[in-house]
């Protein structure tokens, strides 16, 4: 069907690219040879000129005792014959040789990095992948054709991976309207694999980062107390510094204590061209205000407010994030450009609840999922859009500084639905 024979087609084109970054690699090193080759050439060059310098010289001595004219011609044919000087031409050829190189090793270099993201980011979904495919085998096995009694046992199977009852059971009834009942396990697998990724693009929803040229860009980022929060801060603060933006962090968020400890360790340590604000104050809005100020004097592409995650006390928390998007406002009224939350997909339906109550708090604009890599129920990105509409945006998929990725609903559908599509391939794999 189409979203499953689409993605085959992409990851046709991957294997191409793996064979592309081969050839770039042997080019890279052919360059290099070339280079050493050229520096060979321009010396032998060089050498042979000097021979006709002298042997010029020397004709031109022979000759001056019995004519002047044909000394002058021979002068002029010996010059035209003459190699013509190639050093600095040679020379230049050889920078630009060089060039070539640096910029192929950059963009192989490139590749392999995007390539193990990828790599890394397909491994994230693999806890669930496994899982939920096994279920799904265990009913390829245990039923023929679709029936009753099959279809309560895959909605408890998609119940296992946090899609949400609502979502399942929505899935379900689309199921039994479009298949027969003599269909084929391979078309409930297809169908199954559609239906999912229709419901997830039923919806047309912008999940690219709201970050634009030319302005000061402002982040606000939310979330409860080990979430992960103050850690996808520091990623999110990488994932734009290492694009050359120069990034500064409010640190916003005085009501925990070694928040600001925490930032200050991910920029000594890890980050570049990120800088931290601390405020004068313990008044987040004061730290808020006086960091936009900072922003906008120094130039900065990025601001990314670190706030306070407390919902136990949901009335202070409203307050004091309406009165932090005032003052952002007052620079900018379309701001903040991005309000993201931030949620530890290992707690499952649990951090659909925390979207919820954030949700009913503030206008949130995309989703942080932290710990995908930790959890067997990925299913968790797809309840949050059905039930509250909000698109996950970024997914940290490990520990590492760079281990934040823009998210891709085609390949977490793949990531989640793969194992059992591509049986034979995951079990030899």
């Amino acid at each position: 069907m189409g979203f499953w024979n689409n993605f085959k087609k992409k990851r046709e084109e991957n294997k191409k690219h793996k064979d592309e970054e081969k050839v770039i690699s042997a080019s890279a090193k052919q360059v290099k040879k070339d280079e050493h080759q050229t520096e060979k050439t321009v010396n032998e060059i060089q050498h042979e000129v000097n021979k006709k310098e002298d042997k010029t010289e020397h004709v031109v001595k022979k000759e001056i005792k019995t004519d002047v004219y044909e000394l002058e011609k021979e002068v002029d044919k010996d010059f035209k014959d003459a190699p013509k000087p190639v050093k600095k031409e040679a020379k230049l050829s050889e920078k630009e040789l060089k060039k070539l190189s640096k910029q192929e090793e950059k963009r192989v270099k490139k590749l392999h990095k995007e390539r193990e993201k990828q790599q890394k980011a397909n491994k994230a979904l693999l806890k669930s992948s496994l899982t939920f495919s096994k279920d799904i085998k265990k009913l390829s096995k245990k039923y023929k054709q679709p029936n009753d009694e099959f279809y309560e046992e895959l909605e408890e199977a998609l119940i296992k991976t946090d899609m949400g009852m609502k979502l399942v059971l929505e899935i379900s009834r689309n199921l039994q309207k479009k298949l027969k009942s003599n269909a084929s396990f391979d078309d409930v697998k297809e169908a199954l694999t559609q239906e999912i990724y229709d419901i997830y693009h039923s919806r047309k929803d912008d999940y690219s980062l709201d970050y634009q040229d030319g302005r000061l860009n402002i982040f606000m980022v939310i979330g409860v107390n080990g979430s992960g929060k103050t850690t996808s801060v520091a990623k999110l603060a990488n994932f734009y510094a290492s694009q050359g933006k120069k990034v500064l962090i409010a640190a916003a968020d005085t009501f925990r204590a070694g928040a600001i400890e925490q930032l200050e360790h991910w920029i000594a340590d890890r980050l570049e061209n990120v800088d931290l604000y601390k405020g004068k104050t313990t008044d987040p809005s004061s730290v808020v205000f006086d960091a936009i100020k900072k922003a906008q004097d120094e130039n900065y592409d990025l601001l990314i407010i670190d706030t306070a995650g407390r919902l136990q006390n949901k009335q202070n928390l409203m307050k004091e994030l309406e009165k932090m998007n005032s003052i952002v406002q007052r620079f900018d009224k379309k701001a903040p450009h991005e309000t993201l939350l931030v949620i530890d997909a290992t707690t499952g339906q649990n951090g659909v609840i925390q979207a919820q109550e954030f949700d009913g708090v503030t206008n949130i604009s995309g989703i942080i999922l932290t710990k995908m890599d930790g959890t067997s129920k990925g299913g968790i990105a797809l309840s949050i859009k059905d039930q509250l509409n909000i698109p996950v945006k970024l997914v940290g998929i490990g520990e590492q500084v760079d281990d934040l990725v823009e998210f891709n609903a085609d390949d977490y559908i793949y990531g989640l639905t793969s194992g059992f599509m591509e049986e034979d391939n995951t079990e030899n794999e």
